[in-house]
């Protein structure tokens, strides 16, 4: 069995796949199959099951726009799968002389050329789940495809890179090597362009086929079995202060259903924990402030990842619950200059033009902008929950304090300020007034999440 029919096996419910044009001359395996019996189609380069040769170029694209039609017609998800062509060594055979052929003008300016590889893709994508695959060194306008996915994934084998090293070191004079370029550190890490990273394949296409399961048939109440998660002692799992870091991961997994959460982009803008897990076996995304990682800050970086899953799941049907533990929203000369009135309106766009049902829960702190960066009030959440010891306000209780001991204040200025101080610290008093839905323990997140996205 060759490498590529090895990948299909893993991939693919036992004996569903169909090739589509089996036997043709090209650089890739089309077609379609079942996961988990939702049928699925793929294309997916052959890798060192071939040798690259320039007259596969055009045959090759062909056979990729094609099955994207196809998948497109029968509102199927689609997974890409890139990987080298030909040879066992991934840092050599780069080299760039050997993609040119007769046909490349063709390739570039064809109607049915690379361009229409990307745009049917882009098209695809709109509606129907796209997920991509990084198994090997892939660049330039084989690339671009990959990153129109809605989740990427790469093994540490794999590298991504616009240009070629050796096309580097002729434009740019500069010396590099492919995984200084693209690998997965570079991608999972700083540019976030990579959503999970694994060791091994049988890893990552066990992962895949579960991905796939909670995007499409996780809205379903018949979507599977589930096990309670793991008894924690909540009376001691949020620390007592809300100036203590804390990992947020540990508060999901007390109420999410046992090894359910697939944490995304985990290494990239780690201040917010994005995922996918289930509650009772019904899938819902999270999106989660980490005051583990700067406090929990909304970065440019952290709106664009919580951008990312927010569409996702939006076109997918899921729900989403959004914990806040938020002093707000960077400010500062160098977020000025990165753009962060820019990347929170996209945010803000994000959450305006997704439709599923949005659950805030405020478990220690939200402050003025971070509220409405949690899809808060004005942004339709289904409802407003927070737990009885967390802050909600324009300001922070430290700088109420320093507010109401200023001297400057009047009588009539420095009452006015006590009052919303005490509601600040009492989300009793926010739910009195009507401005917050509920008040709940620790203990009741599981029942109360479910609830409000569920029932």
């Amino acid at each position: 069995m060759g490498l590529s029919e090895r990948r299909v096996s893993r991939l693919f419910d036992p004996g569903s796949f169909k090739e589509d044009l089996e036997g043709q001359n090209t650089h890739f395996i089309c077609g379609a199959g079942t996961i988990h019996s939702i049928k699925t189609y793929v294309a997916m380069s052959r890798g060192r099951d071939c040798e690259f040769q320039s007259s596969r170029q055009w045959s090759t694209a062909q056979q990729i726009i094609k099955t994207v039609g196809l998948a497109r017609a029968a509102e199927a998800p689609l997974i890409y799968i890139q990987d080298k062509i030909g040879g066992n060594n991934d840092t050599e055979g780069f080299d760039t002389a050997r993609v040119f052929s007769s046909d490349m003008s063709s390739l570039l300016l064809s109607s049915s050329g690379m361009g229409s590889v990307s745009a049917s893709l882009a098209e695809l994508a709109k509606r129907n789940l796209l997920m991509s695959v990084i198994l090997g060194p892939t660049s330039g306008p084989l690339a671009l495809p990959v990153m129109l996915a809605d989740l990427v994934l790469m093994t540490r084998r794999g590298a991504l890179c616009m240009g070629r090293p050796d096309m580097v070191k002729a434009m740019l004079a500069q010396q590099t090597d492919l995984y200084s370029l693209g690998g997965s550190d570079i991608h999972s890490t700083a540019s976030g362009s990579v959503h999970l990273v694994f060791d091994d394949e049988a890893d990552l296409f066990t992962d895949l086929r579960k991905l796939l399961l909670y995007l499409i048939a996780g809205k379903s109440s018949t979507y599977g079995e589930f096990s309670t998660p793991p008894e924690v002692d909540f009376n001691r799992l949020l620390p007592p202060s809300h100036n203590i870091p804390y990992d947020v991961q540990h508060l999901v997994r007390s109420f999410v259903d046992s090894d359910s959460l697939i944490e995304i982009s985990a290494s990239h803008a780690p201040e917010v924990l994005v995922g996918l897990a289930s509650l009772q076996g019904q899938v819902f995304a999270v999106v989660a402030s980490n005051s583990a990682h700067g406090g929990g800050v909304i970065h440019k970086r952290t709106a664009r990842k919580m951008i990312h899953v927010i569409d996702l799941v939006g076109k997918m049907g899921l729900p989403i619950l959004f914990i806040a533990d938020i002093p707000g929203i960077m400010i500062g000369e160098e977020a000025e200059r990165d753009g962060i009135f820019t990347a929170v309106a996209d945010l803000f766009r994000a959450h305006s033009r997704c439709k599923v049902k949005k659950l805030l829960l405020v478990a220690r702190k939200a402050y003025t902008g971070g509220v409405y960066a949690m899809s808060g009030p004005g942004f339709e959440p289904v409802a407003v929950l927070a737990y009885p010891d967390a802050n909600i306000g324009v300001f922070s209780t430290l700088t109420m304090e320093k507010i109401i001991q200023s001297s400057s204040m009047t009588d009539a200025q420095r009452a006015v300020v006590s009052v919303l101080d005490k509601e600040i610290r009492s989300p009793l008093l926010l739910k009195d007034k009507g401005l917050i839905t509920d008040v709940i323990s620790v203990r009741d997140t599981r029942g109360a999440v479910f609830k409000y996205l569920f029932d």
